[in-house]
């Protein structure tokens, strides 16, 4: 399979997630047919906006900071949120995230489907 993402075009979400603002997320890939994979993006969060605390549930999100600067909420714990930091957030996790630059918070996004922890 092979994708041109220069040829998609974003999304907006006001609030996301209760959030700040408005995010535009370009999907590149939602809910591929017989794949675990539920939704690879890249989402363009502005200053000052903020995608809302939220839990997942029996999936796994991931973020991955390719530019700008931001904070994010590892279930309830804040981190910086620079180029090269990535945050997952498992089954039952919550998680949330801010731009706290003064640009674009570049954030690439990887959603896949999960099976609940043993227990």
């Amino acid at each position: 399979m092979f994708i041109q993402t220069d040829q998609l075009h974003p999304k907006t979400y006001d609030r996301l997630w209760d959030g700040e603002g408005t995010i535009k997320s370009t999907r590149v890939l939602e809910n591929l047919f017989g794949s675990a994979i539920k939704v690879i993006a890249i989402n363009r969060i502005p200053p000052g906006a903020s995608i809302g605390r939220h839990r997942h549930e029996n999936e796994e999100d991931c973020y991955f900071c390719l530019s700008g600067k931001g904070i994010v909420s590892d279930n309830g714990v804040e981190h910086p949120f620079v180029p090269g930091s990535l945050q997952i957030t498992r089954h039952g996790e919550t998680q949330a995230i801010r731009n706290s630059g003064d640009e674009d918070l570049v954030v690439f996004v990887f959603l896949i489907a999960a099976m609940p922890p043993n227990k």
